[in-house]
């Protein structure tokens, strides 16, 4: 009975033994047949996103290429091998927008007009190693040019190659596109196309962005020579198949680090089992949600800002193309419109970038809450949003709708105890009257934003022909101030001789004058706003500097004058190079005088005080130009080293007008002796006006009574004539 028993007891045992060891591998295989599907389906999702990753950047090179191929003056100049306008408009450009490593630009016959690494363009141009792959593609964008129907007009298709080769052992985008006209003005036979290949590597910055857009972790990349693939990796190669590399990565193993939660608990007793189970059961089930909400999110931020959850620029573009095809002729229309915010680099510089991003998302909650489901809020990036919408008459909605922009943007934004103004410029272009495709409904919206900052900000403009007009005419300009400043040939300057009250010469002022050979005499701040504009403002500085130097060596004035921009005084190094220019023609620094404007010493005070006293200290003058035009406070006058004051032309002209205008310029004349300063009158144009500034004190004038603006070689023959002692009618 006993041993009954006992084997009864042992079958039960091994019954249970069985059965717990059943159990225990049945979870076990579950566990890891589990583990396994969740590690797969990791790691084929981080391959799907790499891989579109992968294609996007070939999709956008050739994209961002077409903003400079499709151009009527590319087509001209590359056609006349003109490499100097090919550097200047091709040369750092791809470089410092879009990131382009390699530049190329060839022409009809084969020759190498241009070859540009990064922003620095080599000099004589040459393909280097790049030379095999670069062929290879050129080859195959001329066989498809052959192809085409018909010579270059206004263009109504696409031809480009793009592909993936191995630059000097690395993975790059190679992509070739024609530079084409973008109006019937400019035809192009087949076979005359130049053509602009464009260099983007793959490997280097490239992979932590693609780690960053893809949330794929510890990514990097390795040469098909040098690397077995793993599981981690996805081929990096031609279109043709040939694999170059691989990027390769540390696959996520969710699975796998579930059952390391796990495997402790497995030894436990069969009592625990059914918890175990459902544990793990419960782990899988939420590493599989993991794995969902990681995808979603990597897809949510591929088409959305991650700051303010606006749509980016991606979904702007796919959006408004959508748009943009479903426009029916005299049915519906729409309209884009471009956002820049004004002081917003204010808020940065002295609140910090927290306060700026919370102005960004306080921004996109007034336009989202104003735009409703009426459009398509997007940021661009910065402090640049953009706005679509579709309607039966775009212009008036768009015009409508950036006036409650404007009215909503008057509110200040609230930033943690502190208030900041920002204002807002719009500019609006439509379709289809502007234009009918993206990339130039875009450019034209950029226009008109252009236009509304340069009216003075806190306004929209609608693009118009006249603005596309003028955004080439001055870009034209800057290219022809810039072979001014080159050759030295059309740049002048005129000199206009100051007196005292007893008619003597006491300086002169220099005065900046362009010979244009086309618009003969450009406007002297209109050549001004272009230089400042195209960072040649320096430049020509130096150049005026070292001009009037020299002019100070050939006649014995006491002093000769020039004007200071006040983009020059941001440059902390401006009082150095001063100096070192007026050292090298060995005059002495107190026969160069300064003149600025109020608004140099407003806009930055402390680096304005800073530069003009290191001046003033080394002995050279000192001059507040246009006085009583701007702020003209009492502090600037005591806080700033100035030798004299330059009375606007404005109040003289008020001289004759009453009372009133004899006692401002008494009172200024008055202020100026208190503080020690001299007095200068600007545009003196009559004997009584002359008479009147006397009787008042002014120490010197300047104006036609005396002496109109005169060119160089006048100048010293006039003053060396008369001994330095000039009467207004000499």
């Amino acid at each position: 009975m006993k041993s009954l028993s006992k084997s009864l007891a042992s079958q039960i045992t091994v019954a249970i033994a069985l059965l717990t060891l059943l159990a225990l591998a049945s979870l076990a295989a579950f566990t890891w047949f589990a583990a396994r599907r969740a590690d797969e389906e990791a790691l084929r999702t981080q391959k799907m996103l790499v891989q579109r990753e992968i294609s996007s950047m070939m999709a956008a090179v050739p994209r961002e290429q077409e903003s400079f191929s499709v151009w009527d003056d590319g087509v001209i100049h590359t056609n006349k091998r003109d490499v100097q306008w090919v550097e200047e408009n091709f040369g750092g450009w791809m470089y410092r927008f879009f990131k382009h490593d390699r530049t190329y630009i060839v022409a009809p016959d084969g020759e190498l007009l241009l070859s540009a690494r990064g922003e620095d363009v080599v000099k004589p141009p040459s393909f280097g190693a790049d030379f095999r792959a670069a062929e290879r593609v050129m080859t195959k964008l001329r066989e498809r040019l052959q192809a085409r129907e018909a010579p270059w007009q206004v263009p109504s298709g696409d031809i480009f190659v793009v592909d993936i080769d191995e630059v000097e052992q690395r993975p790059a985008i190679l992509s070739a596109r024609p530079i084409r006209p973008h109006t019937d003005a400019v035809v192009v036979p087949r076979g005359k196309e130049s053509i602009f290949l464009a260099v983007k590597f793959l490997d280097g910055p490239v992979v932590n962005e693609i780690a960053s857009t893809t949330l794929v972790k510890e990514l990097g990349y390795e040469p098909a020579r040098d690397y077995v693939p793993q599981p981690g990796s996805i081929g990096v190669g031609s279109q043709q198949g040939d694999v170059i590399g691989y990027y390769v990565w540390t696959a996520d193993r969710p699975g796998l680090g579930l059952i390391r939660q796990i495997a402790p608990w497995a030894s436990l007793v069969l009592a625990f089992a059914a918890g175990i189970a459902f544990y793990q059961a419960r782990k899988l089930r939420r590493a599989s949600a993991e794995l969902q909400e990681s995808e979603g999110r990597a897809r949510h931020l591929a088409f959305h800002d991650w700051l303010t959850g606006l749509p980016n620029r991606a979904r702007l573009e796919s959006r408004l193309d959508d748009i943009l095809a479903d426009l029916l002729p005299g049915q519906a229309e729409a309209a884009v419109l471009l956002l820049d915010l004004d002081r917003f680099k204010n808020v940065n510089d002295t609140l910090g970038h927290r306060a700026g991003d919370q102005v960004i998302q306080q921004t996109a909650r007034r336009l989202k809450d104003i735009v409703g489901n009426t459009g398509l809020v997007a940021r661009l990036g910065g402090d640049e949003f953009a706005i679509v919408i579709a309607s039966r008459n775009a212009v008036e909605a768009a015009s409508e709708l950036s006036d409650r922009v404007l009215a909503a943007f008057i509110p200040p934004f609230q930033l943690e105890g502190d208030t900041a103004h920002i204002g807002v410029s719009i500019g609006i272009a439509t379709a289809p009257e502007a234009a009918a495709h993206r990339e130039e409904i875009l450019r034209k919206a950029d226009i008109a934003l252009y236009e509304a900052k340069k009216q003075g900000r806190g306004r929209y403009e609608l693009f118009s022909r006249t603005m596309d007009d003028t955004v080439k005419q001055r870009r034209q300009v800057e290219a022809d101030l810039r072979k001014a400043l080159a050759t030295g040939k059309e740049l002048e300057l005129v000199y206009q001789p100051l007196y005292s009250a007893e008619g003597r010469i006491t300086g002169a002022e220099a005065l900046l004058r362009w010979n244009h050979p086309v618009h003969q005499s450009v406007s002297p701040l209109f050549l001004v706003t272009i230089a400042e504009e195209s960072g040649l403002i320096a430049q020509i500085g130096d150049w005026v500097l070292h001009e009037a130097c020299r002019m100070a060596k050939r006649v014995p004035v006491a002093w000769i004058a020039v004007n200071v921009s006040p983009v020059q005084l941001r440059d902390a190094d401006f009082a150095r190079r001063c100096l070192d220019i007026i050292r090298h023609h060995r005059i002495a620094p107190q026969r160069i005088q300064i003149e600025v404007t109020e608004a140099v010493v407003i806009e930055n005070p402390e680096l304005a005080g800073t530069i003009l006293g290191a001046l003033r200290s080394a002995g050279v003058r000192v001059a507040l130009d246009d006085f009583g035009t701007g702020y003209s406070s009492m502090s600037y006058l005591r806080n700033y080293p100035l030798d004299r004051l330059k009375i606007d032309r404005f109040f003289v002209r008020a001289l004759l007008e009453g009372e009133e205008g004899r006692a401002i310029i008494g009172a200024m004349i008055e202020m100026a002796r208190a503080l020690k300063l001299k007095v200068t009158a600007e545009g003196v144009e009559t004997q009584e006006q002359r008479d009147l500034l006397v009787k008042l004190g002014c120490d010197e004038m300047q104006g036609y009574l005396f002496s109109r603006p005169i060119r160089a070689p006048h100048f010293i023959a006039k003053f060396s004539s008369a001994g330095g002692a000039i009467s207004p009618n000499s």
